[in-house]
This record gives structure tokens, C-alpha cells and sequence, in this order.
């Protein structure tokens, strides 16, 4: 009685533990068909319904069911369990296959779609950053040593000089961006308004892409109105607004046009526009999410973190505001920033 007792308490206390488990759950004996199952937590998990009464291989792709039965026959003949990785439905799973009792093999099934799109994710951005850093990092030593020699004249030296400081300011810029995202993400994001007058702000951030402008032979046009005087943080505006403006230089083209604008509209409007190949309409849902690059921008070679939209989002809704963009496939593009008065 006491034996039997002994053995209900220990069946109890391993459902206890099973159901505690998150992940969904298949009993299957050697021949693969499935005996028992228990559905995860998760709010997506494989389609529980087919299951009972079914093989492995009715349920799964047949490499697929090969490779789960191989693997549970291995366990229950001694192996250490095993972790597999499968698609199911478009969606990435990982499979834990341990022993049970009775000829039976437990199976433990996780949705790690969100944790794979994390590591590709994680990937490219890394690869985008050593991209961006090399870039800038070989046109500064380049043209430095090139200053350390005496062969150049005054007016090349200066064009050296103003490389230098373009591949400076891109290199602040990415710092900036990264330490700004890890602010975001730790919910220590901030900004300092005061009465600012942004015309000078955007007068002193134009100022900053004229070399770029000149070295791209792209027309910089600047057309700022007379502008109110609006509660903001000065600094972070000139952010967005750099930001805006190093991808439509990045993505204008030889001999292309690049406006800044600004005039009171109900507040302060703030344009950047492009002569560029525009945005195709599916993939502009995307501009403003972290990480995001465009497959245009992949497919054309253009470099960057996927960070510089994402970044200028925060701040302009941190003061209240709305950022878009107006582009057709072909006819460039014109980002928008809108701040209240």
C-alpha cells in the first residue's frame, strides 16, 4: 500500500512539473505515433488540434518526421537528448527529445521564430556597424597621411581637411545613435526643451552637409522661413534633422537635388526631400522600426545601422510631434517632421 502510495505521489509530482512547463509536449512511442500531448503557454504553438491519434508523419514534412523519429529512437536506446531545429508553417521551432518510461519518448516543442529574427537581426546590424566604422576610419587615416606629406598644395590640403572632418561627424553620428538606442531601450531616454529659435539650428545643420554636397555634386538647397519660437531641445532637433539629411545624400544620386525647408505651419514644419529613387509604398511601414533597412537600400549597396529613423521618431514624439514620409518608386522622397507650438 505504501509502495503504491510512493508511486502516485511521484506521478503527480512529474505532472506537476510537466504542466509548469512552458513548451508544448508529445508523448510518442517507437513507431512514432503520438499518445498523449499537452499544449504550451505560449501564445503560439504547434496546431495542437492534429495531433492526438496521428504519426510524426502525418503531422510533420517527411525529412522533418525522419529526423524526430531518428532521434527518439536514439534516446530511448541510450543516447544523450537530443535539441533539433525545424520550420513548421513558417514558423522556426525548436525540438528537445528526451527518454520516458514505458518505451515512450517525451518531445518539447518551442516557437523560437522571435529569437532567430533577433539573431539575424543582431547579425546584419553588426555587420552594418563594422561596415559604417571602416569607411570612415580609412578615409581619416588616408587623409592623414596624405597631410603629413609636403607635395600638396594649400586648396588640397583644405579639401583633405574637409574629408577629415565629414568622416569625423559620420563617425559622432554613429556613436550618438548607438548610445541613443541603448537609452531607448533602458527607458533613460531624454530631452532638454527651452525657447529656441530653430531657424539657426537648421542654418548651423545645412552648414554641416555642404562638403558632403560638394564632394557628391548634389544641389543643396536650403529654404528656411521665418520660424516661431517653440519650446524644444535644440540639439536633438538638429539630430532628426541630420539624420534626415545624410540618407538623402546617401541615396541621391550624381548631379541630384536635396532641399531643406522650414516654415511655420500650425507649429514648426520641418521637409527633407530627395531627387533619390524613392521609397517603394511596402516597405516604408518599415523605415521607422530599430534595425530596419529597406531591401532597396541592401540591394543598392547603401550602408547603414537602421538605427537613424528609429532614433528621430523617439525625439520628435518626445516633443509632441508626428515624422513621415511622402515617396513614390522612382520620384524621390520628402520626410516630414511636424512640432506644436
Amino acid at each position: 500500500m505504501q509502495d503504491g502510495t510512493l508511486e502516485y505521489q511521484r506521478d503527480q509530482r512529474i505532472r506537476a512539473i510537466l504542466e509548469a512547463i512552458p513548451d508544448d509536449m508529445l508523448l510518442v512511442d517507437p513507431e512514432g505515433n503520438i499518445r498523449e500531448y499537452k499544449a504550451g503557454r505560449s501564445a503560439t504553438h504547434l496546431p495542437m488540434d492534429r495531433f492526438l491519434g496521428t504519426t510524426l508523419g502525418e503531422l510533420f514534412a517527411p525529412d522533418v518526421a525522419q529526423v524526430l523519429q531518428r532521434a527518439a529512437c536514439e534516446v530511448l536506446a541510450g543516447e544523450p537528448a537530443q535539441v533539433l531545429e525545424f520550420s513548421l508553417e513558417s514558423r522556426d521551432f525548436e525540438a528537445r527529445i528526451v527518454p520516458m518510461e514505458k518505451e515512450l519518448t517525451l518531445m518539447l516543442f518551442r516557437d523560437v521564430t522571435l529569437e532567430r529574427q533577433a539573431d539575424r537581426l543582431k547579425s546584419e546590424f553588426i555587420a552594418a556597424v563594422s561596415h559604417e566604422l571602416k569607411t570612415p576610419l580609412a578615409s581619416i587615416l588616408g587623409f592623414s597621411e596624405l597631410l603629413l606629406d609636403d607635395k600638396y598644395s594649400p586648396s588640397e590640403l583644405k579639401g583633405f581637411l574637409e574629408n577629415i572632418q565629414h568622416s569625423s561627424l559620420r563617425l559622432k553620428d554613429m556613436v550618438n545613435n548607438l548610445l541613443d538606442t541603448s537609452r531607448l531601450e533602458a527607458g533613460r531616454f531624454s530631452i532638454n526643451r527651452q525657447p529656441v529659435d530653430l531657424r539657426a539650428t537648421l542654418a548651423q545643420t545645412a552648414r554641416s552637409f555642404a562638403g558632403v554636397a560638394k564632394l557628391s555634386q548634389i544641389q543643396f538647397i536650403l529654404e528656411l522661413e521665418r520660424l516661431p519660437i517653440i519650446e524644444a531641445d535644440p540639439e536633438r532637433i538638429g539630430q532628426v534633422v541630420g539624420n534626415l539629411l545624410s540618407n538623402a545624400f546617401k541615396f541621391c544620386p550624381r548631379q541630384g537635388t536635396v532641399w531643406l525647408r522650414a516654415r511655420a505651419h500650425g507649429g514648426i514644419l520641418i521637409e527633407v526631400e530627395d531627387t533619390g529613387p524613392g521609397i517603394p509604398l511596402e516597405e516604408q511601414g518599415q523605415l521607422f522600426q530599430r534595425y530596419s533597412r529597406t531591401k532597396s537600400a541592401i540591394a543598392r549597396g547603401i550602408v547603414g545601422t537602421g538605427l537613424g529613423l528609429y532614433i528621430s521618431k523617439a525625439i520628435v514624439e518626445a516633443h509632441q510631434g508626428r515624422i513621415w514620409v511622402d515617396s513614390q518608386e522612382g520620384r524621390g522622397a520628402k520626410f516630414s517632421v511636424w512640432l506644436p507650438l
